[in-house]
Formats: C-alpha cells, sequence, structure tokens
C-alpha cells in the first residue's frame, strides 16, 4: 500500500513535516539543533507563488526550508566532530556581517589573506573546532610571535578567532568560547598611536626640504590632509581643486594580492567607509602644489590604473605609490635625520604623520566634529581619544600661562 501524501488547497504534494493551515498559511516542523520541535510560516509554498491579498510575501516556505537544512547541515557535521577551525572559518566568511551587510570583497580579502598567512596550514586550523581549548589558541598566538609577527598582528588573530567561536557559540555548534584571557598569556602591548612633537615635525620637515625635496612635499600632503597612505598615494590631478583650494578624498589606490591571484596588482577602490570627504589645502601645502602643477606637464606620466590617470604622487623612479614602499622611504629618510638631530625621532610611519596632522589641529582647537569628518573617522571614538588627549595637555598649559599672568600683575 502506497503512502499517503498531503495536499495543499491547489492540490500540490506536500513534503515531510509540510502542511498548511486552515487559515492558508503554510508551515515546515523540524527538529533543531537543540534536539527540540521548531516551526517556521509562510504565506507561500514556492518562490513563485503570489502573495495572498493584505499579507507580506516574505521568503516562501521552501525557501526556507533550504536555509534550514543547510544550517542544520553544517551544524551536525559540527555535532559528529567533523568540522575544523578551518571549516568553521569558511562558514564564519560567509555568513559574516557588519550592521546587516554583507562584508566587502576588500574586507573578506584581508581577512582571508591573514587568516590564510599563519593558522590554515598551522596545527590547530586542522583541529575539530570542539576539541580547541584556550591553551592550544596560546600555543597558536607563541608560534605566531616567535615567527617575529608583532603583539599587534596578534591581536587581530584574537578579534577573528573570537568571532569565529561566537558564531559556532551562537548558533549552537560548541558550548563555550575558549579566547577569551587567551592574550594574558602572551608578552607584549599594543603599540601606542603617537604623533610627532611640534619640534620632531618642524625639525624633520626642515631636514626633508632640504635633502629630499619630493618627499618633503608628501610629508606636508599627509601631515596637512590626515588622508591614509592609500588614499594619498591614489591622489590625481582630477582630484585638486586649485582655484578653490580643495582636495576630493573620493578613492584609494591599493597594491596586493587578492584570493586565487598569483602576484600582487594595483587596483582602484573606494575608501573606507565608501564617503567622499573634501580637505581645505593649508597654506604651505597650496604652495607645494601650485609647485608641482607648474612641472605637471613634464613630469605626467601615461600610467592609468581601473580608468584613473594623472597621479599627483609617484616614486622618484616614476613608479606609483603604495604602502610598504612609501614606509621604506621613510625608514631610510629618518635614519639620515637621525644622526645629528636635535629631536630624535624613533620610528617613523605614514599613520604616524596622519595621526601628527590630528594631533596639531586639536592642540589649535579644531572643532571635534570637524577633524572626525576631516579624518574620515565613522566613529568619534578615535578622533576623540586624539582630542580629549591634547585638551589635558592645552589645560594645564593654560593654567601655566594663567598663573604667570597673575604673578605679573601681583
Amino acid at each position: 500500500m502506497s503512502d499517503i501524501k498531503r495536499k495543499d488547497d491547489r492540490g500540490r504534494f506536500l513534503k515531510e513535516g509540510e502542511s498548511q493551515r486552515s487559515d492558508g498559511r503554510y508551515q515546515y516542523q523540524y527538529t533543531g539543533l537543540d534536539r527540540k520541535r521548531h516551526v517556521v510560516y509562510s504565506w507561500r509554498l514556492l518562490p513563485s507563488d503570489k502573495a495572498q491579498t493584505g499579507k507580506k510575501p516574505g521568503k516562501s516556505l521552501r525557501e526556507k526550508e533550504k536555509e534550514i537544512q543547510k544550517t542544520l547541515l553544517e551544524g551536525e557535521n559540527v555535532f559528529c566532530g567533523n568540522v575544523t577551525l578551518n571549516e568553521m572559518f569558511d562558514i564564519y566568511i560567509k555568513k559574516k556581517k557588519r550592521k546587516g551587510k554583507t562584508l566587502t570583497s576588500n574586507t573578506i580579502n584581508n581577512y582571508v589573506t591573514m587568516y590564510n598567512n599563519h593558522i590554515r596550514e598551522s596545527f590547530i586550523g586542522k583541529m575539530k573546532i570542539q576539541d580547541i581549548k584556550k591553551t592550544n589558541i596560546v600555543d597558536l598566538y607563541l608560534q605566531i610571535q616567535e615567527n617575529g609577527l608583532s603583539y599587534g598582528t596578534i591581536t587581530f588573530y584574537q578579534k577573528v578567532l573570537s568571532a569565529v567561536f561566537n558564531m559556532a557559540v551562537d548558533e549552537e555548534y560548541i558550548a563555550r568560547n575558549p579566547t577569551p584571557r587567551a592574550l594574558d598569556q602572551i608578552e607584549g602591548s599594543q603599540q601606542k598611536r603617537e604623533s610627532l612633537t611640534v619640534e620632531q615635525e618642524e625639525a624633520l620637515l626642515r631636514y626633508a626640504k632640504k635633502y629630499d625635496h619630493s618627499l618633503y612635499r608628501k610629508l606636508v600632503f599627509l601631515i596637512d590632509t590626515m588622508c591614509r597612505v592609500s588614499e594619498f598615494a591614489g591622489i590625481t590631478w582630477n582630484d585638486i581643486d586649485m582655484k578653490e583650494k580643495m582636495i576630493s578624498i573620493n578613492h584609494q589606490l591599493q597594491y596586493k594580492k587578492y584570493l586565487n591571484e598569483e602576484h600582487c596588482k594595483y587596483r582602484i577602490s573606494p575608501t573606507k567607509g565608501k564617503e567622499v570627504r573634501y580637505i581645505p589645502m593649508t597654506q604651505r601645502l597650496y604652495k607645494i602644489l601650485k609647485e608641482m602643477k607648474t612641472y605637471y606637464f613634464i613630469t605626467r606620466t601615461d600610467i592609468e590604473i581601473d580608468g584613473v590617470k594623472d597621479f599627483v604622487f609617484l616614486t622618484n623612479s616614476g613608479k606609483l605609490v603604495y604602502g610598504n614602499a612609501f614606509r621604506q622611504e621613510l625608514s631610510r629618510l629618518l635614519k639620515s635625520y637621525n644622526q645629528n638631530a636635535k629631536y630624535k625621532i624613533e620610528y617613523l610611519t605614514p599613520h604616524m604623520l596622519r595621526h601628527t596632522g590630528c594631533t596639531r589641529n586639536a592642540e589649535n582647537g579644531m572643532d571635534l566634529k570637524v577633524l572626525q569628518y576631516l579624518m574620515g573617522h565613522k566613529s568619534s571614538k578615535i578622533t576623540n581619544d586624539v582630542y580629549n588627549h591634547v585638551t589635558q595637555e592645552r589645560v594645564m598649559t593654560e593654567v601655566l600661562k594663567t598663573a604667570k599672568n597673575q604673578q605679573k600683575q601681583a
């Protein structure tokens, strides 16, 4: 005798677990990862069905079933002990969202590249996720540190692994996240966000102007615009309005190897946050750009990346600028500068120049929200940290100045 199959009110056969209520709504019952019964509903059985009048269409029942079965399969694999950390990371990358939106391809590439560099082929990457303990994670960080990576890089891995394990806990793949306090056993500290002092900045710019005028121009641009090094590298003459003395920060130039590619290549991509901001020129930056514009038709090249051309800043050999190469330029300048410098500088990075510009503007009383906009910060937290720090210094200066004036009047 054949099995009796239920039909809906349109005569269509319903699958196991499916049924139709008296009000016309479809439902699907299933056993979840928690071993309990669950029910989902929809006014449509198939994606092609039209929604009933006055009812929100939403996803059809079959679409919901497909998502449920995928989740159950991944979760069941975990319960059966078949999923490794590498596989869980891949699930995380596919499902991860930020404020309801999927990650950008650039962010995904960064996460995957960093993960592949030091975790995918490591002992922990191939471990079953439920077998991983805090001691395993600590051992991984110690191994990474022995390979010469900084404490700051290790904190990146802590952030990623914590998120991966949190997803596993949220979806009931595992009971506990093993990452909390794993960093406590790693020696080191986050590098402080530092800026050049006024004396260091002035001395360095004087030195660069005398011995490397091309690099001097780059230093001034980075300090005065406070832009990121990738934004600086991508600046073109089309982004510069000499008449209005305004610079448009609307894209960035990146040089990296993307997934499934053998070599690094240049790419134009949106700015971080995908927002355009406009930076007024300082007087010294205006003079520098005006001087550079004079020689534009002599120095211009035919370099074009993704339809973008006429780049303002190039290396001494006429090539495009990118992060690592520019850091090496700064390192060579710093080594030469420090030989006879009165105000020595321990290290110098593009971000430090950006931070220096931010600090100078904060010290001079620039409005916090304006400074946040010019820096391109989504959150005011980072800008606030800088602003509050220099405000305290400024308060002390003003108090001492007031006390000195009072002594004169006494």
